[in-house]
């Protein structure tokens, strides 16, 4: 509970008692908490997030930001992903893609065979899929955005592109995690033993390499990884009885900037020079399974849709152009108690969300579209940058669909999976973790003297988190950057819940609390700077979160409680040997918006033995090291 004055925090996070069979359903998972999930009919009104914490509107400077051709919307087919049953190689390769049928093939990268983004991997709860990678990239379709002067990042890099994979959501070990400093090149292969959370759940697969993470993820090295179970099984007939087949579809969203010849463009400014970091890549053409602005023939049914936002700066704010409402029925970590009725979902980069849009009730040749209303950062508006706002259209054909009901509970019930947790309890430790742009005297080339970094330390730090195995956590997420860019914070290994957010007197924290040069820890504590109460998550939050967006002006309260040795089969702390060779140790936690992370906003964390906590120890019997080939 909040305490009563304004600006009051709650003395505990709220976190959950967990029986081990509940927990091992979450592999690793954050506590619970006394929440109540939303769903459609505790609302008379869909749900709409509040727009008092986005970034303002501000005029811009037309010529300071590149832009591409004109192109025309909706005169290309949405593709489907193709979906592939738990393959046992992969291949990175580059490959000519056309983003538009106005535009000539460009370089691009992709997974399996694809142009442009992987199939989607399609596997069992509980599983251990072992996947061999190939990395057959040459020239990096972004080789002239390279910049060789950020952590990590050499000349090789352009024409040897490094290839980390991480798979996004899974409680992995360590040394199958994708850990970004440890990439292989062309030629190579790297086997990863993965480990699959024991519930559906919409995970995704991407590069990872340190430094360069922005350029593979735009250029195409993302694709969805869904895992099922005997309740969301994919099949017509599951228990649950949600859209399947044709009426279930994954769509990849992220802005992107062409030249007129049809490349990617990742400069957007000619304020900074091309090859040199820049802060964020705000586009000016939605892009969607690899098409600028497709169109989807619908039947008159229910549709589901398992959104991934693949973008490297901006968030998104999705609606229907028509004002409908439409249902989210799960978040990163797979469903919620039961479906939640809105009328706008905020999406921020890396975050999933799974929704179902009727389209029962509207007549053969209707057009409705997926819209984003969410304003860009305010330095891409400066630049003269502008928020997109058609993502995708619906063509509604005459065929009825064949499902015509949406869900009244997705958990809980009969022949549904248990209910997300929500006794609630303490925590064993409280965190504060600051959100910072820096400047950095060590790193003087161009803009990359602006570090964005976590807790004012660079990720080559010794002074790191070290979390407790078996602990619940309490982590306050101080956004105190004075850009007011809101950031998407990702924990590897875990899945966490959300607490909420408060506003707080930023300007003050920072006059009282100045930080000091960049490489000395920085985290004071924001309790005394609190302007409000604290606001609940959006409803459609409430579920398992990989990823949470940190609102500018705002503290965002997470609860984690980190597995231990014996209930996730294998020791999170283990030492293992990286691809070059070199002995590491732990995972990353880090911000998700890829420009930001490929320059210090992201460190290590070690999961440490807890000295008996969370029960006896098993035999290890989780994945050992890579398999080099």
């Amino acid at each position: 509970m909040v305490n009563e004055e304004a600006g009051g925090m709650p003395d505990h996070c709220g976190g959950g008692v967990l029986g081990r069979r509940t927990f091992l359903q979450v592999a690793g998972a954050a506590g619970a908490f006394a929440f109540a999930p939303g769903a459609a009919s505790a609302a008379p009104q869909p749900y709409s997030p509040p727009l008092n914490h986005e970034q303002p509107s501000v005029p811009g400077i037309p010529f300071f930001s590149y832009h591409s051709p004109p192109l025309a919307k909706f005169v290309d087919e949405l593709p489907r992903l193709p979906l592939i049953k738990a393959p046992r190689r992969l291949v990175a390769a580059g490959a000519l893609h056309r983003f538009h049928r106005d535009l000539d093939p460009a370089p691009s990268v992709g997974f399996g065979g694809l142009s442009h983004h992987g199939p989607t991997i399609e596997t069992m709860a509980g599983e251990q899929p072992q996947i061999t990678f190939v990395n057959q990239m040459r020239t990096h379709p972004m080789a002239v955005d390279v910049d060789p002067s950020l952590h990590g990042v050499s000349e090789m890099d352009r024409h040897r592109p490094p290839l980390v994979i991480h798979l996004h959501g899974a409680p992995n070990h360590p040394a199958e995690d994708g850990f970004p400093t440890s990439p292989f090149r062309l030629g190579r292969s790297v086997t990863y033993r993965f480990t699959n959370p024991p519930h559906a759940a919409p995970l995704w697969y991407h590069d990872h390499s340190m430094g360069t993470t922005r350029l593979s993820v735009y250029a195409g090295l993302t694709a969805h990884y869904h895992v099922r179970d005997e309740w969301d099984t994919g099949e017509p007939d599951n228990p649950l009885g949600l859209p399947a087949g044709d009426y279930e579809t994954a769509l990849i969203m992220c802005d992107k900037l062409f030249y007129p010849n049809g490349q990617l463009r990742y400069d957007n400014t000619p304020t900074v020079m091309a090859g040199h970091w820049s802060g964020g890549m705000a586009g000016d053409t939605m892009v969607v399974n690899g098409k600028a602005w497709p169109k989807m023939s619908v039947d008159r049914g229910v549709y589901r849709f398992r959104i991934l936002s693949a973008s490297q700066l901006n968030d998104y704010r999705l609606a229907l152009s028509d004002g409908s409402p439409f249902w989210v029925i799960g978040s990163d970590g797979g469903l919620l108690d039961a479906p939640v009725l809105v009328s706008a979902l905020n999406v921020g980069a890396a975050e999933r969300y799974d929704i179902l849009i009727d389209f029962s009730d509207r007549a053969p040749g209707e057009r409705v579209q997926l819209i984003n209303t969410m304003q860009i950062s305010w330095a891409g508006q400066v630049n003269g940058a502008k928020l997109i706002r058609s993502v995708v259209r619906f063509d509604v054909g005459s065929a009825r669909g064949r499902y015509r009901r949406i869900p009244e509970r997705l958990r809980g019930a009969r022949n549904q999976p248990a209910a997300l947790p929500r006794r609630h309890a303490g925590h064993d430790r409280h965190r504060v973790a600051t959100l910072n742009v820096t400047l950095n005297p060590q790193q003087l080339s161009w803009l990359s003297v602006l570090t964005m970094n976590l807790n004012n330390v660079p990720f080559h730090t010794n002074d790191f988190e070290h979390a407790e195995q078996g602990a619940t956590e309490c982590w306050d997420l101080v956004n105190a950057d004075a850009t007011m860019q809101s950031h998407a914070m990702h924990l590897h290994l875990v899945q966490f819940r959300v607490v909420g957010r408060w506003d707080f007197d930023k300007v003050r924290y920072l006059a009282e609390n100045p930080p000091p040069l960049f490489g000395k820890r920085w985290t004071p504590d924001p309790k005394r700077y609190l302007t409000s109460r604290m606001f609940a998550p959006a409803p459609y939050e409430f579920g398992w979160k990989d990823t949470v967006r940190c609102p500018p002006n705002q503290v965002t309260r997470i609860v984690v409680r980190w597995p231990t040795k014996a209930e996730l089969g294998f020791d999170p702390d283990a030492v293992f040997t990286g691809l070059n060779g070199e002995k590491l140790q732990g995972y990353v936690w880090h911000c998700h918006l890829t420009d930001h992370e490929d320059n210090e906003m992201m460190q290590r964390i070690r999961v440490v033995g807890s000295g008996g906590r969370g029960g006896p120890e098993m035999p290890m019997h989780g994945p050992g090291h890579h398999g080099h080939h």
